[in-house]
């Protein structure tokens, strides 16, 4: 009888190769959309804590004749911390969650410590100094950066505030229009835009900017306590200043 043997045959050189290209071109594929969903996931996450912050302003001011908590006040000091206290501070009774890993840090921030910053213009005023308070932002993703390091986990967070409506810095921060003057209360063209050049990182140069963390924007609550995802490119000084609102 005769036997026939089969000569085993592997894999070629060449089609090595070309199962690595092909998962290599896969990979290409579908990494950036694994990363586009798990950040979109985060920003729901954001969405909601902005949600909750929006709630506790709404609480907040309703205990206090229909005002805005200031952003930060020296007037009184917090007594764990020994600096002066900041919104979060007057909020943190309305809502659940402390500094750290809570409400008010966002799951994309650098740092899981204080991630948000409010709109100073609304800093300890009444609601009703804004004309159109569906339109005007309250708070939004904010800059962290370390010299702004909590007292008591030593952690890197933002500024109580933006720095867009705070007089004499404000009006260096816009482009596309004229200038706004904050210390006149003549905010300049409406339309005018934030400059784009400015940069979008967690630096003490960036303490008071927004943080663009969300695919190139902010989420945000805005005066009349709605929330909503706002593109980089859509930020018109109309959405901060209630004097360059239109009737």
């Amino acid at each position: 009888m005769v036997r026939t043997s089969r000569k085993q045959r592997g894999f070629t050189l060449i089609e090595l190769l070309v199962v690595i290209a092909i998962i290599a071109i896969l990979a290409a594929i579908l990494f950036p959309v694994f990363a586009q969903a798990r950040e979109k996931a985060r920003s729901s996450g954001c969405l909601s804590n902005q949600k909750q912050i929006g709630l506790a302003f709404s609480m907040y001011s309703q205990d206090y004749d229909e005002t805005y908590p200031p952003a930060y006040n020296t007037l009184i000091i917090e007594p764990t911390s020994g600096v002066a206290t900041r919104w979060e501070d007057s909020v943190k009774p309305y809502i659940k969650g402390g500094n750290v890993g809570g409400i008010l840090t966002c799951p994309s921030a650098s740092f899981r410590a204080y991630a948000y910053s409010m709109n100073f213009s609304l800093s300890g005023k009444s609601q009703a100094t804004t004309n159109k308070p569906s339109e005007t932002i309250l708070t939004a993703d904010a800059a962290q950066a370390d010299n702004q390091k909590n007292t008591v986990d030593k952690i890197p967070q933002s500024g109580p505030a933006f720095i867009y409506t705070l007089p004499g810095t404000g009006e260096k921060l816009w482009i596309n229009g004229t200038a706004p003057n904050f210390k006149t209360g003549k905010a300049g063209d409406p339309n005018a835009t934030i400059d784009p050049t400015l940069k979008d990182e967690d630096t003490n140069n960036s303490v008071g900017l927004m943080r663009f963390r969300h695919n190139d924007g902010v989420n945000a609550s805005f005066a009349d306590y709605h929330v909503k995802y706002v593109k980089r490119t859509a930020n018109k000084l109309s959405m901060w200043d209630p004097n360059s609102q239109l009737p």
